[in-house]
């Protein structure tokens, strides 16, 4: 009976052009869940069946003197508008820029169905997903070898608390290469971006955990 119905609202290719965008973009979704980023299953999905519901209606009105084209192109506009929202400046990193291309690509892949060009939705899905798996481990192979690391430490907040944990990391020779730090439930919970060996990190987080204002540290 459903089938029915849906066979009512949309042809045969239609149906199997939205099946195949709601696969596709379930499969570019189910990686940036898995890695818990802003943009996750459904914002994957929903952009890449919008984008492909919108390029097949741009087809389906076009007529004489009406360019298919005009409906599709105004899609990247307004990816433009959602992939500067996921862009997020923190003093001198910047972040989300990842998210906002994935956000971009998934709606192409949308784009590439709606046109009934398959071949290319698969390629680029693949390639994205060889992209988001592979050189994630790269990256972390990378940073290791830069020897790069994050360390979140929750402490008391007494005065000058910050500066004194910066000076634990200078007493090791570990450079801090940025810190961010917040207060939350009465709580200083900082984040410190180091360079230097992990044998000198474990000694970093020896003397913090050593200290009775510092209650948790992760590295």
């Amino acid at each position: 009976m459903l089938g029915y119905f849906i066979g009512l609202l949309f042809s045969h290719e239609d149906f199997n052009k939205l099946l195949l965008a709601l696969v596709l973009g379930t499969a570019v979704g189910i990686e940036r869940e898995f890695n818990e980023k802003p943009a996750g299953l459904k914002t994957n999905v929903l952009i890449c069946l919008g984008s492909a519901t919108f390029t097949i209606l741009s087809f389906k009105v076009s007529g004489p003197g009406v360019d298919p084209a005009r409906i599709a192109a105004q899609i990247l506009s307004g990816i433009g508008f959602l992939g500067a929202g996921a862009i997020m400046r923190d003093g001198d990193r910047v972040t989300g820029l990842t998210t906002a291309a994935i956000i971009w690509i998934v709606a192409a892949i949308g784009m590439a169905i709606g046109m009934g060009h398959y071949n290319v939705a698969a390629m680029a899905t693949a390639g994205t997903l060889v992209v988001q798996l592979g050189l994630g481990q790269m990256d972390i192979a990378m940073d290791r070898l830069r020897q790069r690391h994050t360390f979140k430490i929750v402490s008391k907040p007494e005065d000058r608390m910050i500066e004194a944990i910066g000076k634990i990391f200078k007493a090791h020779n570990v450079r801090v290469l940025d810190c961010k730090v917040m207060k939350k439930n009465n709580l200083f919970y900082s984040e410190w971006w180091t360079a230097g060996s992990m044998k000198r990190d474990e000694l970093v987080a020896h003397d913090l955990l050593q200290s009775d204002k510092v209650i948790e540290v992760t590295y």
